[in-house]
């Protein structure tokens, strides 16, 4: 009878052990699970999208070229404005480096809700009157963007001051005149 009973206490301690265990398991699997999908923040924060996916407006920035409808152009004074805007449409999980005056390159994973890759996003200083260029990286289904041009305020092309804002359009049919009608001008592209 003793022998049974310290068998049953073994069997009933084993099977506390297990209970714990298991608990133990899933407990940390929903600890791992991530609140934000970093891809669809980010898209989120750039795009108003409708219910059927497609691409209702732009909230942030403008298309300049005609020819380049998901290059989008936003007015800064300088890089440090560039890389604080570029740090809003980030989702709170996304880990950034310090983003100051002086960087010159920031590169960005983003993971969905599982933690699993979905591509990196880089963040790049341009050349005198572009002061940086977001990219999605090879294979990013980011949608509706293929870039993001950070061009200084004094070189808006609305910034002449005329009626038109500056931007002359070509009735000609020229196809070599940019902003402004001057030849060419591609703002250092």
């Amino acid at each position: 009878m003793k022998r049974n009973k310290i068998f049953n206490l073994l069997v009933m301690m084993l099977m506390a052990t297990a209970v714990t265990t298991f608990t133990a398991c899933s407990d940390k699997g929903d600890d791992d699970q991530k609140q934000y999908d970093d891809l669809d923040y980010f898209q989120k924060a750039i795009c108003n999208i409708d219910d059927a996916g497609r691409l209702v407006s732009y909230k942030v920035g403008t298309v300049l070229y005609e020819n380049e409808p998901q290059h989008l152009y936003v007015g800064v004074e300088n890089i440090e404005e560039a890389a604080k805007i570029f740090a809003t449409w980030m989702s709170p999980e996304v880990k950034l480096a310090d983003i100051n005056a002086n960087v010159r390159e920031a590169s960005v994973q983003f993971s969905d809700k599982q933690g699993q890759s979905q591509g990196t996003i880089y963040f790049r200083a341009g050349t005198d009157p572009i002061v940086a260029e977001v990219t999605p990286g090879t294979g990013m289904q980011l949608k509706y963007i293929d870039r993001i041009t950070f061009l200084l305020n004094s070189a808006w092309p609305h910034n002449s001051g005329g009626d038109d804002m500056g931007i002359h359009t070509n009735l000609n049919g020229d196809d070599d005149l940019g902003i402004n009608g001057e030849p060419d001008n591609t703002w250092g592209r």
